[in-house]
């Protein structure tokens, strides 16, 4: 895949502090997110607020997207789980990249064949602590069932939600778990009023090519083009397991002036 260059909108973490897998006061250890050998390792941009309460994006470093969020510990028993994330980017890199119909698709489909699903997205998900650091305590058990990689019930509330991004895409990471943003419509008696409403903000992005990964709250579940895989959580780490796939190519638009939160975005179709 293409060098990519994104943001989150939100500031750095410390080296020390709170494991979002655990709970334990620590040393913190750099997580890549996600994993640095599934195209991790470009150039990439933090955003923040600025001194004058202006959103901005900070100066891009290169070494990937990486926040300190998990302790040696966790880090040393979930990392290794990486391996079947990276074996899944580098699939669907390649069929996105050498396939006769390039740029062409609007969806991804086929069947995934003896892959460990359950693994993926263990991977996908802890990755995602390290973005929204108060999962482990309003979903206790669903990061419970991340920590320790046996089959687990999926959480009924909050929804994993997949997608494929086309190559060349803004990769965005970015939390905003336990958020509310306000969305505004027209009325439908034709007056011309508008009105507004309040729903959850996207919990945790990982909008990085070839992926578009999301966790959401399930109210926000049919507003989204995504695939709901949540239910992989049924299958422990070593399961293996034949998966047919339909994802839709989605892209989110270009803001480069300034970091503005996914939840106040629309996903677009898009092509592969």
């Amino acid at each position: 895949m293409s060098e990519q260059e994104g943001f989150r909108p939100t500031g750095g973490r410390a080296k020390g502090g709170r494991c979002a897998l655990c709970g334990a006061q620590a040393k913190l250890t750099k997580a890549h997110v996600p994993p640095k050998a599934a195209f991790n390792k470009g150039s990439f941009s933090w955003g923040g607020t600025t001194g004058d309460s202006r959103l901005a994006h900070g100066r891009p470093r290169l070494g990937g997207a990486s926040l300190y969020a998990h302790c040696e510990p966790c880090r040393a028993s979930t990392s290794p789980r990486d391996d079947e994330y990276i074996r899944w980017a580098y699939s669907f890199a390649n069929v996105l990249l050498n396939s006769q119909w390039k740029g062409q698709r609007t969806q991804v489909e086929g069947t995934l064949s003896e892959v460990r699903p359950g693994r993926f997205i263990r991977s996908a998900l802890a990755g995602m602590t390290a973005l929204a650091p108060k999962l482990i305590d309003s979903h206790p058990g669903l990061i419970r069932a991340v920590r320790e990689g046996v089959p687990s019930p999926p959480p009924e509330d909050i929804r994993f939600l997949m997608a494929v991004a086309p190559d060349g895409a803004a990769a965005i990471v970015e939390g905003a778990h336990e958020g509310l943003a306000v969305q505004m419509s027209l009325t439908q008696d034709g007056s011309g009023r508008r009105m507004t409403a309040t729903v959850p903000t996207i919990s945790a992005v990982m909008h990085f090519p070839p992926f578009s990964l999301l966790l959401a709250d399930r109210q926000l579940v049919s507003s989204l083009p995504h695939v709901d895989c949540t239910e992989w959580l049924q299958l422990g780490v070593e399961d293996l397991a034949d998966v047919q796939v339909v994802f839709p190519v989605v892209d989110l638009p270009r803001t480069t002036s300034a970091p503005v939160p996914v939840s106040m975005l629309r996903f677009n179709e898009a092509r592969a």
